[in-house]
């Protein structure tokens, strides 16, 4: 029989192997998905070395780990990957000095495949807005329009572009009601993969407190500061909040919006869109990933 620390080593094989991504001994540690407790990184690294049942199902490929049946180029693209978002980030940072600006922006970071540090020349650098209450219209215009104006937005743009697709204000950070029903790890390792830009009055902690069950599912996985490499000059915020004109740039900005965003708005979790919440992801592709993770799970954990 198998122990409950080595079925979770497992399931956190399979969920990184849904994206054909071999991780490390500490990875697999952090990233332990739903053990019964808390079990020291020593413990893991026991039953890595240790454990037959494990060691049947994964093979180590220069300090990484993944399943038997994986392809055998995962650590090339990690480490090409990784390069090119060492890239992006330095962009990132440098137009963190024009997003800062904002006296009604709370919160900035990045998420999605740069936050992995796995993009690759097409990937989006997206981003994550937590905004002032009755803010969210005009902050997500004018923090928008310079990229556009510069052509730096997917669709505009294949080299880095800029993707705003994720505002919320600071009383809406609750998200549970997002979460699909069926199962929902990817927004777990979404909300435990944040990688902030700028925080102000630590609201990206406060994003964690009110998303606790994601704990559960992660629970090795701790909130991330602002790295000293991703941290841009603290520039005084001079550009005014502006709520008063947010009917405005309601309207403007509902104009703005492309058919398909105005088909799926308010339809189901993928595309929400209200004065405390602007989520569009039309493209959500959760539901795929799980079943591609229990799948595997059932391969894999008999």
């Amino acid at each position: 029989m198998s122990t409950d620390l080595e079925q979770s080593i497992l399931r956190t094989l399979c969920w990184f192997a849904v994206f054909d991504r071999p991780i490390t001994g500490f990875e697999i540690w952090k990233w332990l998905i739903e053990p019964v407790r808390a079990y020291d990184l020593s413990e893991v690294y026991r039953v890595l070395e240790g454990s037959g049942w494990v060691k049947t199902r994964f093979l180590i490929d220069r300090g990484y780990y993944r399943l038997r049946d994986e392809h055998l180029g995962g650590v090339e693209t990690r480490s090409q990957n990784y390069l090119d978002s060492v890239k992006k980030f330095r962009k990132l940072k440098r137009a963190s000095q024009y997003l800062r600006l904002f006296s009604s922006a709370q919160s900035i970071a990045a998420v999605n495949s740069i936050a992995w540090m796995n993009t690759n020349e097409q990937s989006d650098i997206d981003l994550f807005v937590i905004t002032k209450p009755k803010s969210i219209w005009s902050t997500r215009f004018w923090m928008v329009a310079p990229f556009i104006a510069l052509g730096k937005r997917p669709g505009a743009s294949n080299e880095d572009p800029f993707c705003f697709s994720f505002f919320a204000t600071s009383s809406a950070l609750a998200m549970n009601h997002l979460r699909l029903k069926e199962g929902d790890h990817y927004f777990a390792f979404w909300l435990k993969s944040l990688v902030p830009m700028v925080d102000h009055d630590g609201y990206l902690q406060k994003l964690q407190e009110e998303n606790a069950w994601a704990d559960h599912v992660l629970p090795n996985a701790s909130s991330r500061r602002i790295h000293p490499h991703h941290a841009s000059k603290q520039i005084p915020s001079i550009i005014p909040h502006t709520g008063f004109l947010e009917s405005f740039y309601r309207s403007v900005s509902h104009k703005r919006f492309p058919l398909a965003i105005r088909n799926l708005a308010n339809k189901d979790s993928r595309v929400v869109i209200s004065d405390d919440m602007l989520k569009f992801h039309e493209t959500d592709r959760r539901a795929e990933f799980e079943h591609s993770y229990r799948e595997r799970i059932k391969q894999t954990l008999i």
